[in-house]
């Protein structure tokens, strides 16, 4: 029987400025899902790439204002990105940058295999292009005659490009949704990805290069480069070895991407062009996550001063509370708003007063009244079966990544057990050894279940509080947040 794998990779973001939290809330669900499938799968089947886009008229404009490199800036940002990924225990297996010369070879390689189909050509061209969205847009994109995102007049631009017939591929795409309903998270997008398809237009890939001297130059044309969505999407499967390794892509590709809202039309429609038109199967899952919204429920801008940091966040209470809150307190497929009260309401109640009172309670009787614990024969057949309903629960909710929702259901299986625990007091001088041994033991594990599943979100707490339990050591591991 061949062995399931599970490749998951996110949007590459721009290395612009400085990681935001939109950025942390996709590198960390990511992550969590890796490590729950890590464990499911093995760890040799599952392959986790994330990274940075680094090519752009914005990383250009925003080198020559700091006075310094494009590759100086790049590696600058990039690395930042990592300093991220190591404080916010987000472990991937790749961590791909576009400024890689192998991905420069790659994506050449792509654009040969599309070139080759008769999906490129070149025509003159004049449109509306926003350097902040790094496209062309067109006049029903406009509000006002401005680019909604970025609240500017995008500039008029002329030039002969090559382009992409992504046209060629609608019916294709729109036959696969229709077969594969499923692909999408959440469901109630289809309509809108369908409708992105239905309308979709051969889309510019190049740019003149002495308009744009950063990028990659197209084959057979140094007078331009790609058009810096074409270049970095490629990476999706570049880095699984497309053009090289077919055994290696092949072993994973297709994968799952996670994006943002603001990216459905991409991964859902350009980049899936883009995957027939080289004759790869179309993606596995597209996860669409939400938008994490300032604290008054606005869209973060500078102008509304509303912008969260990840790493303030992180000073102020720690990597694994943030992380916390972003993968159970934030819906994973809706926006929501990111607020620090809720935060530390959510912290106190579900980890310091639950989980972590449990756990202490536990140990601290086991080792009081000197009865075995950890003994998973000695668990009485009524409390497992429970307990085993909510783990099987939890592990589907995991498996279709819902993560908020697991992490729901994981703060009400430990909140059964402080039930079970207050209703059978062992602690009372009246009950026998016999009997507090079984409570306590039931309860270890609970609490053994509860860590493991807890692991994916809070990676380092989880891991003590089962080594706590083998060792019957009391430990304070959540410190309640004033």
């Amino acid at each position: 029987m061949k062995k399931e794998n599970l490749y998951i990779t996110t949007t590459l973001p721009y290395v612009n400025a400085e990681p935001h939290i939109g950025h942390a809330l996709e590198f960390i669900q990511a992550d969590a899902i890796s490590r729950y499938f890590r464990k499911k799968l093995g760890e040799e089947n599952v392959f986790f790439n994330l990274g940075t886009d680094e090519h752009g008229q914005k990383i250009l404009d925003q080198s020559r204002k700091e006075g310094i490199t494009v590759q100086e800036f790049v590696d600058k940002y990039a690395q930042r990105f990592k300093d991220f990924c190591e404080l916010f225990f987000v472990e991937y297996d790749y961590f791909y940058r576009t400024s890689d010369p192998k991905h420069h070879k790659a994506a050449k390689e792509f654009w040969r295999r599309c070139n080759e189909k008769g999906d490129i050509y070149k025509k003159k061209y004049s449109g509306f292009y926003c350097v902040g969205c790094e496209r062309f847009l067109t006049e029903r994109d406009l509000v006002d005659g401005k680019c909604p995102d970025h609240d500017k007049k995008p500039e008029i631009k002329e030039e002969e490009n090559y382009f992409f017939r992504l046209t060629n591929y609608r019916d294709t795409l729109l036959k696969w949704l229709e077969e594969n309903p499923e692909v999408l998270k959440p469901k109630r997008k289809l309509d809108e990805l369908k409708a992105i398809i239905s309308e979709a237009e051969d889309i510019s890939i190049s740019r003149l290069k002495e308009n744009l001297p950063w990028g990659i130059e197209v084959p057979n044309d140094p007078e331009q480069v790609f058009y810096v969505w074409f270049d970095a999407l490629t990476n999706y499967v570049n880095v699984l070895g497309f053009g090289e390794d077919e055994e290696k892509l092949n072993k994973w590709w297709p994968g799952i991407q996670l994006f943002g809202p603001d990216n459905l039309r991409f991964q859902g429609s350009i980049w899936q062009g883009m995957l027939a038109s080289v004759g790869l199967p179309q993606s596995k899952r597209l996860l669409e996550h939400g938008m994490v919204l300032g604290p008054d429920g606005k869209k973060m801008s500078k102008t509304l001063g509303n912008i969260i940091s990840p790493f303030e966040q992180e000073e102020k209470f720690g990597a694994e509370v943030v992380r916390f809150y972003l993968l159970t307190g934030i819906a994973t497929f809706a926006d929501s708003a990111y607020k620090e009260e809720e935060l530390i309401n959510m912290y106190n109640s579900r980890l310091a007063n639950n989980f972590g009172n449990l756990l202490n309670r536990t140990i601290h009787l086991a080792n009081s009244k000197e009865v075995e614990i950890n003994n998973v024969k000695a668990v009485e057949k009524l409390f497992k079966k429970e307990v085993d309903r909510f783990e099987t629960e939890i592990r589907d909710l995991y498996d279709e990544y819902e993560l908020a929702l697991a992490g729901e259901k994981i703060d009400e299986l430990a909140d059964w057990g402080n039930k079970y625990i207050t209703e059978r007091e062992p602690w009372e001088a009246s009950k026998g050894k016999e009997e507090v041994e079984i409570i306590l033991n039931n309860l270890s594990y609970l609490l053994d279940i509860v860590s493991e599943l807890y692991e994916p979100i809070i990676p380092v707490s989880a891991v003590k509080a089962k080594e706590a339990l083998e060792k019957r050591e009391k430990i304070i591991l959540f410190e309640k947040i004033s």
